[in-house]
């Protein structure tokens, strides 16, 4: 595993040409500098050794919401998970989908939220160029974790030019699918396997931002890599302000 550390280098003059990255939650960005490493290398948001650059200045140009986690409760779409959203036979966001006797727990960052036989945390990952259009992007982490069977299930979004209004509508860059003690990485056409439709098939071709790999293409994470961070406990009131960052 890469060694996850910031690059002190500050521009390209002086020889680095990362792109700056704003990490929110540095428990879940490890996942994707891991998980996803490559990918992030060749986007220069990770150097070989796995640093990255941390942003220094706060572009206030930007939509920065008083609550991300209200933001991605109420805008995020679950179309990248839920086949009945894509078919309009349910809700498009995970606020419109939430029954009224569902758990929520909304945070600065993220949410948690009980829903069935699951616990479902999203939480903003970092922000940072993910396309290379100089307009700042999110990076966000939705794990489903099970009440009882196998799990979790952790799936590495990224929202592109977020705008104030509107449904927030992610690409699905991986999942990563635990069982039995061991993870899979499920990168583009293998995720149709898991979620028992094509992400991709609302357009032509995969767009730009997908992560590159071969058709069918299953990465096999060691038994003993840590699982992704859980989310928290599903008791409390329907919705109740509750920080989801360490």
């Amino acid at each position: 595993m890469p060694f996850l550390s910031r690059c002190c280098c500050w521009s390209s003059a002086s020889g680095c040409a990362l792109q700056p990255v704003e990490v929110v939650r540095p428990d879940m960005f490890r996942n994707y500098a891991v998980y996803l490493r490559d990918e992030m290398v060749r986007r220069n948001l990770l150097d070989a050794e796995g640093n990255y650059m941390e942003a220094a200045i706060r572009d206030n140009r930007e939509y920065r919401p008083a609550s991300y986690g209200e933001e991605l409760y109420r805008r995020l779409s679950t179309r990248f998970r839920s086949a009945e959203a894509r078919n309009g036979l349910a809700g498009e966001t995970f606020a419109d989908s939430a029954a009224p006797d569902d758990n929520v727990r909304i945070g600065k960052v993220g949410f948690a939220l009980g829903q069935g036989m699951d616990v479902i945390s999203v939480s903003l990952t970092a922000i940072t160029d993910w396309n290379g259009d100089g307009v700042n992007d999110w990076l966000v982490t939705c794990t489903v974790t099970p009440l009882f069977g196998s799990g979790p299930r952790e799936y590495y979004l990224v929202v592109e030019n977020v705008a104030p209004t509107g449904v927030l509508k992610p690409t699905l860059l991986a999942i990563r699918d635990c069982a039995n003690n061991e993870c899979t990485l499920l990168v583009g056409k293998a995720r149709s396997k898991v979620l028992g439709f094509d992400p991709d098939r609302s357009t032509d071709k995969a767009p730009a931002n997908f992560v590159e790999s071969q058709p069918g293409q299953q990465i096999v994470v060691p038994p003993h890599t840590p699982a992704p961070a859980g989310a928290p406990g599903a008791g409390g009131p329907r919705v109740q302000e509750h920080s989801l960052s360490n």
